[in-house]
């Protein structure tokens, strides 16, 4: 048997052990080699970064931009770790006496975790990026129709530009007939006065008119722009406009716009305390006469009609060039249709898009056979070359379109509901089908240049293209009042003759702020559409209203302050779709019962609904959707027979017990309200709708004290928004057999508050995510663990929120860090922190903060946050909030900061 001394001392002797016993007496040794290796990391991290923010290579690409920032990402977290592991050996982990095991054992695992630091920090110097500049390429080639066409507009621009640096002028008008090009001229002079090329404007605001806006409504929408409260007055506006440069971009203004009424200095103004400002404004307008009004004088440019090259250039661009250049006779007839468009850049792009599928010389003289060509000037003569796009549509579509011009700014699901309502889609096995029969209509009309979609997926049509809309449901012309679309403003009536114009009308859509519905003495036997709309003034229908309308199918009153619906509706007995969301009605009539071919009951928001009346759904037995989120519910035995009828196709409501929930995983629900499970532990997404026709969109959980768990399975979700309240016990979310970004791949609303969950790492990469809202959850200390969100996405991309653009965190008394790596989010520009405490590092890079995120906090904790590069406060410059205030509302009441180019494009 060896001696055990002896063998000690072969132990002592093998380097191993030698190196393993230098852990445990020589940590101060590691620690202070790791603190010099680390020093020399950081010298070479802000040598990088000075050359990066070299002002010479201002205009440049970085050349190898995703290695320098993987890098510079790499060094932060060695930093942390370092950091981390300075704190541990600070804080007297390596107690002297009393605690001998420990002590060693602590010694040696710090020295070793020192050592293998070291070993890192010396690999990421090796590594350390070289940074190279290259000049910015030049733009790739644009199609020749473009380069041409594009001439007159960027010569326009030129000369705006040339009146806007001129002293001596403050009004500037462009003027011509619609479709001539004027919005897209002004849309250029927006662009070109964006980044260094500013011309020194503070402020750049584009704002949209239309025919009949009123003061309120052009003041609310500057208010917006400078990012004051949208109840802003015209003194507020004047306040922050007098002393600045600015410019204001009116487009599409019908009459004189009263500038002073707005709270726009004027640009004439002789008061000499402002000359040293820059004050102007640019218009656009179908009247000359208006440019007059406003006071543009010689400062006016008229938009022409394209010469004949720019036209065929324009028009070349929207067609099948194979087909119209595949021989002389076709290219001849091509430009002749071309020639019917008048020069017009409207129509040759309507009219070129609705030939680009002809491909017989036979269909293109369809339209030279047609007696109409544009003349400039004469608005009339334009509507039937544009009504080819038209005449190319399906049927279906072409009232999809119709009905859609209707709604302009309305989002794509009021249109769809729209056009389920009226039939126009068909029958569907599912919501889901019926949203891709949608989706395939609007590409279609986008496609054809009917219409057109904003960034917050807003529906909109040219006003050309709407007048055209109208013109066509009025048998082009021929019936005037067939469709009648009117806004009424200040409290309205509706006069006699509008009443007496109902007599022959189809469809009727009125909104605004109308106060009283007419006592109908004739009948409407011809309406089958009413919708009114939007008046909160409007609180009651008159006792034999719906007498007068007995082939109606479709009623729509949303946003009205009507507060109950009159017995004689059961005269409807034609009715399809009734819609009273966010009214003040607080009970379905039992009359309703009458409605026997009622299909769509739309009874959103309703702040009292509760409880619908028994038997009353069941006895409506052709209805397909049925919607009364959040606040109204069916019992359990109601629910039983609606599943019998095999007809709902979509289903919302409150969940108001645990037998209803039961009823419901079997029925196709689109939204739920889930609220007092007080027996409830744990939730299944899976039981939360049907599996086959399924299409949940909101879910929201409140005050269930016994949940515990979430379970995610089953299949991805079309779920947009969830909303997860007071559910204080919630610990975990389960993912079974899913990943986040597959599961949730359109959710857009994600708000957590008061439960117990540790961490919401799954939330990243969640693809559509715009608004996240943490509050109140006590056990939270980082957001955002990096290692764990990668352990359960199984990515190992960086982290990224590509659509994030609000971030609100509140309340979170153990949250030290938003997340261990920077995070990217391109498009983040809202962030508000309240009684976050102990947060004192944000995760934001420079290079990802661009100068727009709006930053709400109190004033000391911001002024005790830690920078690890100074310069980053200065693109974040918060807005203290006082104690008893709360930020504003992400995208209704907040102000925007200025850029740190001093200049703010809205």
């Amino acid at each position: 048997m060896q001696d055990p001394v002896s063998c000690l001392c072969s132990c002592i002797q093998s380097y191993v052990t030698r190196q393993d016993i230098s852990y445990v007496f020589r940590t101060k040794e590691k620690i202070d080699d790791l603190k010099n290796t680390m020093k020399h990391l950081m010298a070479t991290k802000e040598d990088v970064q000075r050359k990066l923010h070299d002002p010479q290579h201002n205009g440049k690409l970085l050349d190898n931009q995703h290695q320098v920032k993987d890098w510079l990402r790499d060094v932060g977290e060695k930093e942390d770790k370092v950091e981390r592991l300075l704190d541990e050996y600070g804080k007297g982990n390596c107690v002297p006496a009393g605690s001998c095991s420990l002590n060693c054992f602590s010694r040696y695992k710090i020295s070793r975790n020192a050592f293998k630091l070291i070993g890192e920090i010396n690999q990421l110097k090796v590594e350390q990026p070289e940074i190279k500049f290259t000049d910015i390429p030049p733009p790739k080639a644009v199609p020749e129709s473009s380069k041409i066409v594009g001439k007159k507009i960027m010569s326009n621009v030129d000369i705006v530009r040339s009146y806007l640096a001129d002293e001596k002028i403050g009004i500037i008008g462009i003027w011509g007939m619609g479709g001539v090009g004027k919005s897209t001229l002004l849309k250029k002079i927006r662009h070109s006065l964006s980044g260094d090329a500013n011309m020194g404007f503070k402020h750049v605001l584009f704002i949209e008119a239309s025919k009949g806006i009123h003061v309120e409504e052009f003041q609310k929408q500057i208010a917006e722009r400078l990012n004051l409260k949208s109840s802003a007055g015209k003194e507020d506006i004047f306040n922050v406009l007098n002393p600045s440069n600015f410019v204001l971009l009116l487009d599409n203004i019908w009459e004189e716009v009263d500038l002073i009424a707005l709270g726009i200095p004027h640009p004439y103004s002789e008061d000499n305390s402002t000359s040293q400002f820059k004050h102007k404004v640019i218009f656009t307008t179908r009247s000359e006469d208006v440019c007059a009004k406003m006071g543009a004088g010689e400062n006016i440019i008229k938009m022409e009609c394209l010469e004949e090259d720019e036209a065929w250039a324009l028009f070349k661009h929207n067609v099948n060039l194979d087909v119209i250049e595949s021989d002389e006779n076709f290219k001849e007839i091509a430009w002749q249709v071309m020639e019917k468009c008048g020069g017009l850049p409207l129509a040759l792009k309507v009219v070129g898009k609705a030939m680009s599928n002809k491909k017989t010389i036979q269909n293109w003289e369809v339209v030279l056979n047609s007696d109409t060509e544009v003349v400039q000037g004469v608005h009339e003569s334009l509507l039937p070359i544009l009504k080819f796009s038209y005449d190319n549509l399906p049927r279906n579509i072409q009232q999809c379109f119709l009905c859609a011009s209707t709604l302009r700014g309305s989002s794509k699901d009021d249109v769809l509901e729209c056009w389920m309502g009226l039939g126009l889609i068909g029958d569907f096995v599912n919501l889901q089908k019926a949203y891709g029969k949608a989706a395939d209509i609007f590409q279609k009309l986008e496609e054809s240049c009917l219409l057109y979609f904003s960034d917050e997926g807003k529906v909109h049509l040219h006003d050309v293209i709407y007048e055209m809309a109208m013109w066509i449901a009025s048998d082009c012309g021929r019936i005037k009042d067939k469709w009648i679309v009117k806004k009424y403003d200040r409290q309205a009536k509706i006069t006699t003759e509008d009443q007496e114009n109902w007599r022959s009308a189809n469809r009727v859509i009125i909104h605004g702020h109308f106060k009283l519905l007419p006592n109908l003495s004739h009948q409407c036997s011809g309406l089958l559409c009413l919708m009114m709309q939007g008046s909160y003034h409007l609180e009651n229908i008159p006792e034999g209203f719906f007498r007068q309308m007995p082939n109606l199918t479709y009623f729509d009153i949303q946003g009205t302050g009507i507060e109950e619906l009159p017995k004689d509706i059961k005269c409807l007995i034609n009715l399809q779709y009734l819609n009273i969301s966010s009214t003040n009605i607080s009970s379905l009539p039992k009359e309703l019962v009458y409605l026997k071919k009622l299909q769509y009951l739309i009874c959103r928001y309703l702040k009292r609904l509760g409880k619908v009346e028994e038997d009353l759904m069941s006895k409506l037995q052709k209805l397909k959707v049925i919607d009364i989120y959040p606040t109204g519910w069916v019992d359990p035995e109601e629910l039983k027979k609606l599943k019998k009828y095999n007809s709902i196709k979509a289903i919302g409501m409150s969940v108001v017990s645990e037998e209803v929930l039961q009823q419901l995983s079997c029925l196709p629900t689109t939204k739920l309200y889930i609220e007092n499970l007080d027996n409830v532990d744990f939730l299944s997404f899976d039981t939360l709708s049907c599996k086959d026709h399924g299409f949940l969109q909101e879910l929201e959980i409140r005050s269930c004290p016994q949940l515990k768990e979430l379970v995610m399975n089953g299949r991805k979700t079309h779920l947009n928004k969830l909303i997860i309240f007071d559910v204080k016990q919630l610990q975990n979310i389960i993912w079974k057999d899913v990943l986040p970004q597959e599961f949730f791949p359109t959710l857009k609303r994600l708000s957590i508050y008061k439960c117990k969950l540790a961490s919401v790492a799954w939330v990243l990469h969640l693809p559509r995510l715009i608004h996240l809202n943490i509050r109140s959850c006590a056990e939270i200390e980082m957001l955002f663990n990096v290692e764990e969100e990668r352990e359960i996405q199984q990515v190992s991309e960086p982290p990224m929120f590509p659509h994030l653009e609000c971030l609100e965190l509140a309340k979170l008394p153990k949250l030290v860090r938003i997340s261990n790596v920077a995070l990217d989010c391109p498009r983040l520009s809202y962030f508000s922190v309240r009684k976050c405490l102990n947060l004192k590092k944000l995760p934001f890079e420079r290079g990802i903060i661009n100068g727009q995120i709006r930053t709400y906090c109190d004033r000391e904790w911001w002024e005790n946050l830690e920078w690890e590069d100074a310069s980053s406060s200065h693109y974040l410059s918060p807005y203290s909030l006082d104690e008893s205030l709360s930020p504003p509302t992400y995208k209704q009441d907040f102000f925007w900061r200025e850029s740190p180019t001093g200049c703010t494009i809205s």
